[in-house]
């Protein structure tokens, strides 16, 4: 197995070039290592080395025992592309491959001569004697099927190529140590592994009750310290200005001039799925970041004291949102690429974390925004309300004063009279707009009054109202004598509004001639108002919007009627403050029904007190 070459930029890599001892701590080389030079005593072979298959897709050097040692170049990795020709082409003696030097054409045995250590043996023409190239390797496969590593013994002792029943019975008396050195990788990738795991499940546990940016970060921020071992980690947010989710604290002592080239870095890591590592003088996982840059970093982790630094990308779909800038001392316990994998994971999961803290921002901005519209309007709509009201006022007692002067010519009498019609009707709609602000500002929340209104009283007063308009169009209104229900509970003045607007549109959309009934009645504890009418009647895509504000039917029979479209906008805010509700039947050409459900008093009849 001498030094690494160029074949290894064939897998897929992040940077250009591949970054040493990047597989398990000390602990596990140390026990691998142990493994090995057993391994070598008992097999007699003189060199074993293991190897680790990363997750990078990289066979990197772990242990070596035996032989020249200081050239072995322990932590260095290559490309798997060679050694599976070794694999599928070699002689199958247990778990164990025996491929010789022989057998190799011209292209495998430079790749092979290239890859590792390669022992300097004395050149033999014996067919016996072990050659330099001859590989003896057994790959590392867990119960999945996947190979995990790889298991290298060379040099025997003898110098001879041991026979096929030697290396069969070497392969036997070694499978308990490549089941153990198995079991020693798939423990230490799974430690790694399931610490970052525990850090993302509890991560998504606690965001999930995160609403701001702030609550994001300190509900992170110790987690992610423990899961990466790290001395800091910081959470930097990308156009955090323009989303105002909230403050970001700088890196201490990283140089403002660096960010912009850490965030293109770490856009580009997150759509290579890669994390960025970077060591004093050395930077891997970008190939694009300037050496300057490299170098300033370097001045940073030396004022850290600390030896690592990882840029971790968050982000959600295609989308990079941020970074994790994780400080690290990995003298005792380098950062691994089993880690990166993981922490890719993390990043994901905090990234969909961070997309909801920045919709819930978007839309407290819009909530925020449509109230404040909204009371621009409703305080828009007061102040005309009353800035005509005056006015109008004026008109209507000057018109009257003129209408009772002597000998007013018939010209001068009909403009005074269309003069007349049309303040009423902008009286009517200033006096709409006024009540539906007032039903606006006032409490949504059901009526807390104990007052006991009885809606015969009021309809009584209302007929009497309409009374004149409805001759006047010769439609007669219908109203049962004497009937009497129990008391309802609210105010009598918006309760009146509600029966008046009712009727007044029963009559409104009515043809002349026709009828409208008018009945109160109760079912269970609820007070019902029933206003018929046969009129035009409501389209049934009308009455999805009948009670919207301002929305004025499609119909254009009703539409040559004056309205402004917040009667029933009115009706449907008074009815709901008094706990009540509204069922409407209709059709066009058959008439409308409207029925209004009021919860009843519980007072008896001795004592009903109407207002």
């Amino acid at each position: 197995m001498g030094s690494a070459v160029d074949d290894h930029l064939e897998v897929a890599l992040p940077a250009a070039t591949a970054r040493a001892n990047s597989w398990g701590g000390p602990a596990v080389r140390s026990q691998l290592r142990a493994l090995a030079e057993d391994a070598r005593t008992r097999s007699g072979f003189d060199v074993c080395a293991i190897e680790v298959l990363r997750r990078d897709g990289l066979l990197e050097l772990v242990t070596f025992t035996g032989g020249h040692e200081e050239t072995a170049e322990v932590g260095n990795s290559f490309s798997m592309t060679h050694v599976s020709r070794v694999l599928d082409e070699g002689w199958r003696c247990g778990s164990f491959v025996y491929l010789q030097q022989d057998h190799m054409d011209a292209d495998l045995a430079a790749a092979v001569r290239g890859y590792g250590y390669v022992p300097v043996l004395a050149e033999s023409r014996d067919p016996q004697v072990w050659q330099p190239l001859d590989m003896f390797v057994a790959p590392l496969i867990d119960p999945s099927g996947r190979t995990r590593g790889l298991f290298h013994l060379d040099e025997p002792v003898t110098g001879r190529r041991p026979p096929a029943d030697v290396l069969l019975a070497i392969a036997e008396h070694l499978q308990p140590s490549l089941q153990a050195a198995l079991a020693m990788i798939e423990r230490e990738e799974l430690s790694r592994q399931s610490r970052l795991d525990a850090t993302a499940r509890n991560i998504v546990r606690e965001a999930e009750s995160c609403l701001t940016f702030p609550d994001l970060v300190a509900t992170a921020q110790p987690e992610l310290t423990a899961g990466f071992r790290a001395r800091s980690v910081t959470m930097h947010i990308f156009d955090l200005v323009h989303e105002k989710l909230g403050p970001v604290d700088p890196v201490m002592g990283l140089p403002t001039a660096l960010w912009p080239a850490i965030e293109a870095a770490t856009r580009r890591a997150w759509r290579t799925h890669s994390v960025v590592i970077v060591e004093p003088g050395r930077l891997w996982g970008d190939d694009q970041f300037e050496s300057q840059h490299v170098g300033d970093l370097t001045t940073f982790l030396g004022d850290q004291g600390a030896d690592e630094l990882l840029l971790i990308p968050l982000g959600a779909g295609l989308d990079a949102l941020g970074v994790l800038v994780v400080v690290r001392d990995g003298r005792e316990d380098r950062w691994t690429e089993h880690e990166s994998a993981a922490a890719l994971g993390v990043g994901r999961d905090l990234g969909r974390a961070l997309l909801n803290v920045r919709t819930h921002a978007r839309e407290q901005q819009l909530v925020a925004e449509l109230q404040r519209l909204d009371q621009y309007r409703r305080e828009l709509l007061a102040t005309v309300s009353h800035e005509l009201k005056n006015p109008l006022g004026v008109i209507v007692g000057h018109v009257e004063l003129l209408e009772s002067v002597p000998g007013l010519r018939e010209a001068a009498a009909t403009s005074l009279g269309a003069l007349q019609r049309g303040a009423e009707r902008l009286t009517g709609i200033v006096d709409d707009l006024l009540e539906f602000s007032h039903v606006e500002d006032g409490d949504k929340s059901p009526l807390a009054s104990t007052t006991q209104v009885q809606l015969r009283v009021l309809l009584v007063d209302v007929v009497a109202d309409a009374k004149l308009h409805a001759e006047q169009r010769k439609i007669t209104l219908h109203i049962p004598a004497g009937t009497e229900t129990r008391p309802v509970r609210g105010d009598s003045e918006g309760l009146r509004r509600v029966l008046a607007n009712l009727v007044s549109n029963a009559i409104k959309y009515t043809r002349d001639g026709g009828s409208v009934h008018l009945e109160l009645g109760e079912d269970g504890d609820d007070v019902i108002f029933t206003c018929a009418d046969d009129g035009i009647g409501v389209s049934e895509a009308d009455q999805e919007l009948l009670f919207t504000e301002f929305f004025r039917s499609t119909n254009p029979e009703a539409l040559a009627q004056p309205g402004t479209g917040l009667g029933l906008a009115i009706v449907h805010r008074i009815v709901a403050r008094h706990g009540g509700t509204l069922r409407v039947d209709s059709a066009l050409g058959r008439g409308t029904t409207v029925q209004v459900y009021l919860p009843g008093s519980a007072l008896t009849p001795a004592a009903w007190v109407t207002r």
